[in-house]
């Protein structure tokens, strides 16, 4: 058998981690809120075009044992890479193929879930319309597509630094000259002193932001021989092209215009003119936007804008939010408490049911909660027991919704299976346990990904697989740190409880 011509991403490895913003619950909960009848995600079929070593998918697959997942990528090695950890992790539902996306054939057959991240820009124009030609061929009724490029108007100040940094590199071959080229001359325009030269202090922050990037993203990004940044509306115009429609963003809470100022928000509707694509283009002039991750759907679809709220009661919601004040007065409808979470994210209520549900949220925070629980528990913590529980539900489901939109609570169609008490025998994802052995980050069992930074970290991880109690792990752990560090069992207990909080156990 010929060996499979070697692509960039054979010669230069490119570190992918897990994106909850491509899981296929994210993907549900969206269509979901927008009137689609998505197909439940712990029976579904995904696929990810361009799916390198399975970084992604994999996890996926582990979490929903009922689902299958198709990843297929040009590059061989990566596809190697991900099958070998396919089968040391007994993974029975995912496969990873070798194979050109310009040679998809009917016979993947139809997924639910389509994924194509970090391919539609750094692709040529035919691979560009095979892309939407896939997913609208590949796409089940309910289906949805998720796909990420580069965009203007914020790419046009990328451009500059991938053209400044490629006619720099001009004419070396050898990859490590040019990439030491690169970080050279991106030093050299960032450490250069300004004399009031403000377009040059411009570019001398993106230069250091390129000093940041990985080797990777250097070479695949800023470096790359294709990298096509288009407008949202081209982007969307093109997808029209093979019968495809905008539903929203994956990260929701970037389409909110009531993020700005209200007379900021109401001139953006007039510009808008009732047109959900202009005002997606007039937020990204506004933001000077550099990157979309877009959701698509069959063009035959009829989508509900107004937002669904009722279909929340059947979800799991989520926060990181935390109140401001120190003691926040949840039970008065006098005060007003305001809660934070990540990114930004904010809302103030006098309502409450609702301070009463956020903190409930935070305070349980990694696990998910139902929306009848939450609503319980909010009910519970008030001590009530009257008024009118039919008001008091949709008042609550209004103020989530808004909560999700800026981008303060998650929701979630499915629960993930992780546990916050460790047992006996405490036992760590094989997921993230075999990813320990080529680096410090690994994937949480939220399909998020965090870096186990701290040897004792990365020791205990690999030690749980469970087998071994914790006198066990105590025992084992003091053998593979330094002789002068004093590891005892409560340090034990307070480390199994931080791995617990980063949502890495088992049951």
């Amino acid at each position: 058998m010929p060996t499979p011509a070697s692509t960039l991403y054979d010669q230069v490895a490119y570190r992918t981690l897990p994106m909850p913003q491509t899981h296929p619950d994210r993907l549900a909960a969206i269509a979901l809120l927008h009137g689609m009848e998505p197909r439940p995600i712990d029976q579904c079929r995904v696929l990810e075009l361009g799916c390198g070593d399975g970084t992604n998918l994999i996890p996926m697959a582990y979490g929903l044992p009922g689902s299958e997942f198709v990843g297929i990528d040009l590059a061989h090695t990566p596809v190697e890479a991900g099958t070998a950890a396919i089968s040391a992790l007994g993974l029975r539902n995912i496969a990873l193929h070798h194979l050109d996306i310009m040679e998809v054939s009917k016979s993947l057959g139809s997924f639910d879930y389509i994924i194509a991240p970090g391919i539609y820009s750094w692709v040529p124009e035919a691979v560009r319309d095979r892309i939407q030609a896939v997913c609208r061929a590949h796409l089940a009724p309910n289906g949805v597509a998720f796909v990420s490029y580069n965009t203007y108007p914020g790419c046009h100040l990328r451009q500059a630094v991938w053209q400044v940094l490629q006619f720099h590199v001009d004419g070396i071959a050898d990859t490590a000259q040019r990439l030491t080229q690169a970080r050279a001359l991106a030093r050299f325009i960032a450490e250069c002193p300004r004399r009031g030269e403000e377009d040059g202090a411009v570019l001398g922050d993106e230069m250091r932001a390129v000093l940041d990037h990985s080797t990777g993203l250097l070479f695949h990004d800023d470096l790359a021989p294709i990298n096509v940044p288009v407008y949202f509306r081209h982007f969307v115009a093109h997808a029209q092209q093979h019968r495809l429609q905008f539903l929203a963003e994956a990260n929701f809470y970037e389409m909110q215009e009531q993020a700005y100022p209200r007379e900021i928000a109401t001139q953006i509707e007039q510009l808008a003119e009732g047109s959900v694509i202009r005002k997606e283009q007039y937020l990204d002039f506004l933001k000077n936007r550099r990157f979309r991750q877009t959701l698509l759907c069959r063009d035959d679809v009829t989508l509900d804008r107004r937002l669904r709220r009722e279909v929340i009661r059947g979800m799991h919601l989520g926060s990181q939010a935390r109140p401001v004040s120190e003691k926040p007065d949840i039970a008065s409808p006098d005060v007003v408490e305001e809660f934070r979470g990540p990114r930004g994210s904010a809302m103030s209520t006098d309502y409450p049911l609702a301070k009463a549900a956020v903190f409930h949220l935070g305070q349980v925070w990694p696990q998910l909660v139902g929306f009848d629980d939450l609503l319980r528990n909010a009910r519970e913590q008030l001590g009530r027991r009257s008024g009118n529980p039919g008001t008091d539900a949709n008042a609550l489901l209004d103020i989530l919704l808004a909560a999700y939109a800026a981008g303060l609570i998650e929701l979630s169609t499915h629960a993930p299976r992780f546990v916050l008490e460790p047992g006996p025998r405490p036992t760590a994802s094989p997921v993230a346990r075999l990813q320990l052995q080529g680096g410090a980050f690994v994937a949480t069992l939220r399909h998020t990904s965090v870096c186990i930074e701290d040897d004792l970290g990365r020791q205990l991880l690999r030690l749980m697989d469970g087998s071994r109690d914790r006198e066990a792990l105590l025992r084992e752990i003091k053998t593979h740190v330094a002789s002068s560090v004093e590891i005892a069992a409560a340090d034990l207990e307070r480390k199994l409880a931080e791995v617990a909080r980063l949502a890495l156990l088992v049951a």
